[in-house]
C-alpha cells in the first residue's frame, strides 16, 4: 500500500529497494531524489488509511512470471524471480490498487492493518529515501501518546488543543516584544554605564584612555561603546573587557588621529589577546578579540595600558 501511494504522490520512478515488516512497525526505502513535504507525507499516510478502511481484500495468486510481468505487476528492483512467482493483489470490483510480486505473509483484507502513521522519513543514501511507520496497535499508541501529549502542552499555556497553535504564536510575540524591551533597558543601562566610565578616563601621554572590564556585555553593545567613545573623547583609545559565557572578550578603538600617529587597534589587540589565549584583529580604528582564560583578563588590560603608555602618544 505504501509503494503504490508514493508512486500516486510522487511518480512513477518511485521504486522499493528494501522494507522491513513486523506486526506493528515497518521501514521502506525507495528510490527518489528529495525530501517529502509536509504535504506530500500527509497525502501518503491520508491514502494508504482510505484503501485500509475501505477493506480491499488482498488476493494471493502463483502463476508464470511472464504472465504476471505482462499484467503489470511490480517487482521489486534487483530481485530474481523464478518462471512461477507469487503475485498479490489489492483490488477491489475492478479498482486495483496495487498489484506486485511478493512471496511475504499478508492479510487477507486490508483493515486487519489497522491505523497507518508515518513517523520519519529521510534520506539513507544517494536518491534513497526511508520511510518509518507504525501500524495497528503500534499507531494506537503513538496516537494515543501525542496527543496526550498536546493535551498537556495545551494544558500548561492556558489553551486547548483546537487554539494551541494560536496560543504559542500569542506567546511567541510577547517573548519577541519582551526581548525588544529587555534589549533597550540594556543599552540604556549601558550607556548610563559608559557614561560613568568616561568620568574614569585618563591621560596617557597626552591621550584620553579608557580601559576597563565590565561586568557580562554583549559585543554587539561593546562595538556600540567604541561608537559612544570616539563621539565624547574625540581623540584617545579605549580598551574594554567582559566575560561572556565563560570566555573573556576585548575590544580596542583607536580615533582616527592616533592611528596616524603609529597606534593601530589590530596590532594591538593581537598583543594583548594572547594574555588570555586568544587571538583576533581588526581595522586600525576598531579590533575585537577572544579568548580561553577569563581570570588573565585583568593582565591583559594592564599589558594594553603599558603598549599605549610605550607609544608615546601626543595629544
Amino acid at each position: 500500500l505504501l509503494h503504490a501511494a508514493l508512486r500516486q504522490t510522487l511518480g512513477n520512478h518511485v521504486q522499493q529497494r528494501g522494507s522491513l515488516v513486523a506486526p506493528d512497525r515497518l521501514r521502506f526505502d525507495f528510490a527518489h531524489d528529495a525530501r517529502l513535504t509536509p504535504e506530500q507525507l500527509r497525502q501518503v499516510e491520508t491514502e494508504v488509511n482510505d484503501i485500509i478502511l475501505r477493506n480491499y481484500p488482498v488476493v494471493a495468486v502463483e502463476k508464470p512470471l511472464a504472465q504476471a510481468r505482462e499484467e503489470g505487476a511490480m517487482a521489486l528492483f534487483g530481485e530474481k524471480y523464478g518462471e512461477q512467482v507469487r503475485t498479490i493483489t489489492i483490488a477491489c470490483n475492478g479498482d486495483r490498487y496495487s498489484y506486485e510480486l511478493c512471496g511475504g505473509t499478508h492479510v487477507s483484507e486490508t483493515a486487519e492493518i489497522g491505523p497507518f502513521v508515518i513517523v520519519s522519513e529521510g534520506s539513507v543514501s544517494a536518491g534513497i529515501r526511508r520511510i518509518e511507520a507504525l501500524t495497528g496497535y503500534g499507531a494506537v499508541q503513538y496516537i494515543q501518546d501525542h496527543l496526550r501529549q498536546l493535551n498537556r502542552l495545551a494544558a500548561q499555556v492556558g489553551a486547548t488543543p483546537d487554539t494551541l497553535s494560536e496560543r504559542i504564536e500569542g506567546l511567541q510575540n510577547e517573548l519577541a516584544q519582551a526581548k525588544k524591551q529587555i534589549e533597550r533597558l540594556q543599552r540604556e543601562q549601558a550607556r548610563s554605564q559608559f557614561d560613568k566610565l568616561m568620568q574614569q578616563s585618563e591621560a596617557i601621554n597626552g591621550a584620553k584612555v579608557l580601559i576597563a572590564q565590565l561586568p557580562e556585555t554583549p559585543v554587539d553593545t561593546l562595538r556600540e561603546m567604541s561608537d559612544w567613545f570616539r563621539n565624547a573623547a574625540g581623540s584617545g583609545v579605549m580598551v574594554l573587557g567582559t566575560v561572556t559565557d565563560g570566555r573573556p572578550q576585548l575590544i580596542v578603538a583607536v580615533t582616527d588621529d592616533l592611528t596616524k600617529q603609529g597606534l593601530h587597534a589590530g596590532n594591538l589587540i593581537k598583543q594583548i589577546a594572547q594574555i588570555v589565549g586568544g587571538g583576533g584583529g581588526g581595522r586600525p580604528t576598531m579590533a575585537q578579540a577572544g579568548g580561553k582564560d577569563a581570570s588573565q583578563l585583568p593582565n591583559a588590560l594592564k599589558a594594553a595600558r603599558d603598549l599605549i603608555a610605550q607609544a608615546n602618544l601626543t595629544s
